[in-house]
């Protein structure tokens, strides 16, 4: 069965993507978004760095590049795969 993929950046996500234009662009994190719901619902090897968030409820990961953090919402249905972009940050600031 082939599944939709929609995705959602919410626009605190959108802001930090249009501050630090030359560190990470929107196609980069579509790309990273991609290999991450090809490796956690295909079981399709991928190299990308995420995790489940620990202490929330719902299907929240983190997906690493370098030293920007990229908080992602994953809602499940039978035929679409929506992945909200909750919020895109360096290090030390994505978790406050």
């Amino acid at each position: 069965m082939k599944k939709e993929l929609k995705l959602t950046y919410l626009k605190k996500s959108k802001k930090f993507l249009d501050r630090h234009r030359g560190v990470l662009s929107e196609s980069e994190v579509d790309i990273l978004i991609v290999k991450f719901i090809k490796s956690k619902f295909y079981n399709i090897e991928q190299n990308v760095d995420y995790k489940p968030l620990q202490g929330y409820v719902g299907d929240f990961y983190r997906i690493r590049k370098g030293n920007i953090r990229i908080i992602v919402q994953v809602i499940n249905d039978e035929v679409i795969i929506e992945a909200i972009i909750e919020d895109i940050g360096f290090r030390g600031d994505v978790y406050k």
